[in-house]
């Protein structure tokens, strides 16, 4: 996938336009983790990927979906933009021919790091250093970023229990400052967040992490013992009260629950005989 990316670049630079990977792939790929999403962005407007690449225009936001040599890539113009109205999106989004201003418009420093075509690494925030620190900080004001967007608390939580991460002083005092904008948020939203948090090998990180933050009214989750690292993300869950906000599909109503019960009772010959073997494993936690 990674060399198909790096064709996108070339074709996109040979018609005069820069080009670059960008975000999550580039930070795993600098903490040498395997992943499979890449995110390009360029200064090409979306009527002009389109026509590149003979495909229809389905501009999001700026975003053309792209799908090369069986891989699918968002290709996405560099864009400034206007003020957030709710919390998530904002007002207006502006093209620019700068990839600095694009890059200013994300969330933390970590995800602004850029690959070009021949595979360097470009840095213009400092993101790499950051990394290197293991340091979670804001590209620019912290207090502002996370007026703009409250998934970014979400984000800022996740980034820092996957990666080990300590949050930057003046992004840790915003996300403690403004927790109840977590509210604007559907319980939805937020389970998907914490479906990858739980699902980290670091979780005992994030439950001190929100301990400290007194995040555990806000996010309507408390441990009923102290939590004991597991194999999966219905694992943890199964160790906490939660609110009925959350919406769980029935499969994974059925785990926690078989789970809970087999942690309750405990393996003996009654539940050795009802129970899935897998549901047996993980009572061992």
């Amino acid at each position: 996938m990674y060399n198909e990316a790096i064709n996108i670049l070339k074709i996109l630079n040979d018609r005069g336009y820069e080009a670059y990977i960008v975000g999550g792939y580039v930070r795993d790929k600098l903490l040498n983790i395997t992943s499979e999403d890449i995110d390009i962005i360029t200064s090409a407007k979306p009527n002009e990927i389109s026509d590149i690449f003979n495909i229809d225009k389905e501009d999001n936001y700026g975003s053309i979906k792209l799908k090369y040599n069986g891989y699918n890539f968002d290709i996405t113009t560099f864009r400034k933009e206007g003020n957030y109205l709710d919390n998530r999106r904002p007002s207006k989004v502006e093209y620019t021919s700068s990839l600095k201003e694009d890059l200013n418009r994300r969330d933390f420093t970590i995800n602004t790091i850029c690959i070009d075509k021949n595979g360097k690494f470009i840095d213009l925030l400092g993101g790499i250093d950051d990394l290197n620190n293991r340091l979670l900080k804001s590209v620019g004001n912290a207090e502002e970023k996370i007026k703009e967007d409250s998934l970014r608390i979400l984000r800022a939580l996740r980034f820092s229990t996957l990666y080990n991460l300590k949050i930057e002083d003046s992004l840790y005092a915003s996300i403690k400052n403004n927790k109840e904008l977590i509210n604007n948020l559907s319980f939805d939203r937020i389970k998907k967040e914490l479906d990858l948090i739980f699902s980290s090998s670091n979780v005992n990180f994030f439950f001190k992490l929100i301990n400290d933050l007194d995040l555990y009214k806000t996010l309507e989750i408390k441990p009923l013992n102290d939590v004991i690292q597991a194999n999966n993300y219905l694992s943890i869950w199964s160790q906490l009260k939660y609110s009925d906000k959350y919406n769980f599909t029935n499969k994974e109503k059925r785990y926690i629950n078989d789970l809970k019960d087999v942690l309750n009772i405990g393996i003996n010959n009654y539940t050795v005989y009802k129970y899935d073997l897998d549901i047996l494993k993980e009572a061992k936690i």
